[in-house]
């Protein structure tokens, strides 16, 4: 592994998260557009990302809301 590899691995989630510098993006992005063994993990957080996504779209039925805020209450009192 490289060090534009240590680079790339140790700043993904800022990258993903959009909070590089426009310089420091770019040289992101073409290191993972170039190297193999980047863009595994990469891909991997886009697709995890992605699912993490749609299920937050899932509906939380409020009775299960109800008793989560019931519980942490009761967290607070002991």
């Amino acid at each position: 592994m490289s060090r534009n590899c240590d680079d790339a691995l140790a700043n993904l989630y800022l990258y993903l998260d959009s909070e590089l510098d426009g310089m420091s993006a770019e040289r992101i992005r073409t290191h993972l557009q170039a190297c193999g063994g980047c863009s595994g993990p990469f891909d991997f957080e886009l697709r995890l990302r992605a699912v993490v996504r749609d299920r937050l779209d899932v509906k939380v039925p409020e009775e299960v809301v109800a008793r989560l805020w019931g519980a942490l209450r009761g967290q607070g009192s002991g």
